[in-house]
């Protein structure tokens, strides 16, 4: 569920304008006001979003949200944003949410906040890289809400950086009768309330936010979940991240991403580090390959077409390990894939993703709003 949401909210922020420029979506369709000037207005945005992920299933993301300027005077902040959606899969899956993100003070606070329940049914193969290689799995139905709030201020040099908190109700069932070999759980994983506090620390030295073609996004993100504030269980997670983008020629770009994950203590076993979470490596179904730590890494070539179109090509190569020490040339996973491009808004070059790509064990589709990095 929490990744659902962080990836929700990532589909949310796709539809900011960091140059406070409007722009309507009606349908599936983007139409741009008559008049360009710099003043940023206030608009209700409607975006059917097509769903395909091999975990899951296709369905599709509907969502509703409000886009407005806090302040007028204020130049530097982009809109801020309230806004809900809802989710359907053919796996059965649903989700509805609500999120808020606020700019302040000329971009100097940034406030986000996001609400969300829903059921998943997905696989569970095991933990570790020899359990996601075996492929036995058992089907499992994964329930409950989540609650997101992380308030960030600028500091020097692009630097954003705050506490966040998050608190989630899971519940967890097998549907099916075996379980992964040597896969252990325990009782309070099916059914258990966690809580965090942790910390955000972002540099953003990026062009755009949707549609980057120089620049630099590094990330880190601690979160301490403890029976002190609330929660069952007591665990820590990181995620560490890079993007740079390179300007190659015109309507060229070459994009690069690496990525980390490291989970310590009595993590459950749907926190633990999982290949495909977050767009780092498609070809892979998130879930099948997880352990207590992650690395990986892909490159994608960008080329904007006539009539709104675009084409990529990607690589990318990924592994999880029980620790650091225990990575290897051996266990790694290669995937990669094309994907087309359709613009849906001009201005801030929002587009609709298609995605295949295949790993060692498969391919599937793929399809969003906005990059998948």
């Amino acid at each position: 569920m929490t990744q659902a949401l962080e990836e929700s909210q990532g589909e949310h922020e796709s539809l900011y304008s960091p140059e406070g420029e409007e722009s309507h979506v009606v349908g599936s369709s983007v139409q741009e006001p008559a008049d360009s000037g710099s003043q940023k207005r206030s608009e209700i945005v409607f975006a059917p979003i097509p769903l395909s992920n091999p975990a899951i299933g296709s369905g599709l993301i509907l969502g509703v949200g409000y886009i407005f300027p806090l302040s007028k005077n204020d130049k530097l902040s982009p809109p801020s944003m309230i806004g809900g959606a809802g989710m359907y899969a053919s796996s059965g899956s649903w989700a509805l949410g609500a999120a808020a993100k606020f700019y302040l003070k000329e971009d100097r606070f940034r406030l986000t906040a996001a609400y969300g329940r829903g059921e998943v049914n997905y696989r569970l193969y095991g933990i570790g890289n020899a359990a996601g290689v075996l492929g036995i799995y058992v089907p499992i139905h994964q329930g409950g809400r989540a609650l997101l709030i992380e308030p960030l201020v600028r500091l020097k040099w692009r630097i954003f950086a705050g506490p966040r908190y998050q608190w989630r109700s899971l519940g967890v069932q097998f549907t099916g009768e075996n379980l992964p070999p040597d896969f252990e759980f325990t009782s309070k994983e099916l059914n258990a309330k966690t809580a965090a506090l942790g910390f955000h620390v972002q540099q953003d030295r990026r062009n755009s936010q949707f549609y980057p073609d120089q620049g630099t996004l590094a990330e880190v993100i601690g979160d301490f979940f403890s029976e002190g504030i609330g929660s069952d269980l007591n665990y820590q997670s990181y995620n560490f991240a890079l993007n740079k983008y390179f300007p190659l020629a015109s309507k060229q770009t070459l994009a690069y991403r690496a990525y980390g994950c490291v989970v310590t203590g009595d993590a459950p076993f749907y926190d633990l580090c999982f290949v495909g979470a977050h767009n780092d490596i498609r070809g892979y179904q998130s879930g099948r390959y997880q352990d207590r730590r992650l690395l990986a890494s892909q490159l994608e070539y960008r080329l904007e077409l006539p009539k709104r179109l675009g084409l990529t090509g990607f690589f990318g190569v990924a592994e999880v390990a029980p620790s650091i020490g225990k990575f290897n040339t051996e266990n790694i996973l290669p995937a990669g894939g094309v994907g087309l491009r359709y613009m849906v808004a001009r201005k801030n070059h929002i587009n609709l993703r298609f995605d295949y790509a295949i790993g060692k064990d498969g391919g599937g589709f793929y399809m969003g709003l906005g990059e998948a990095f």
